[in-house]
């Protein structure tokens, strides 16, 4: 899990412990926007499996639910980085237009 979390502090990502859940969850902040972006993994538990499927959830900054993704993989949010600069507008709108791929 250690290099997971290293790649998400690549990628301009913090990293929190919720005491609730007893989990750690990686986040982006998306200032303009007044929003942020806390990533785990589809049972809403630590990211610790890049190949698994990779959940994000929207909240503004008053910690209103706005909405939810499901990524492939952390690779393919580590290609919207690679695309977009980290905490810009342009990232989160194509974070929020993602489609998983086709079977």
């Amino acid at each position: 899990m250690a290099g997971l979390a290293q790649e998400f502090e690549r990628l301009g990502c913090w990293e929190s412990a919720t005491e609730e859940e007893n989990i750690v969850i990686y986040g982006m902040d998306f200032e303009e926007e007044k929003v942020f972006v806390v990533f785990t993994d589809d049972a809403g538990k630590t990211p610790a499996d890049e190949a698994a499927p990779l959940v994000a959830a929207c909240y503004s900054d008053d910690d209103c639910f706005k909405w939810g993704k499901e990524l492939e993989n952390f690779a393919a949010w580590k290609q919207l980085c690679a695309e977009h600069k980290p905490g810009s507008p342009a990232l989160l709108h194509a974070l929020a237009a993602y489609e998983l791929p086709k079977k």
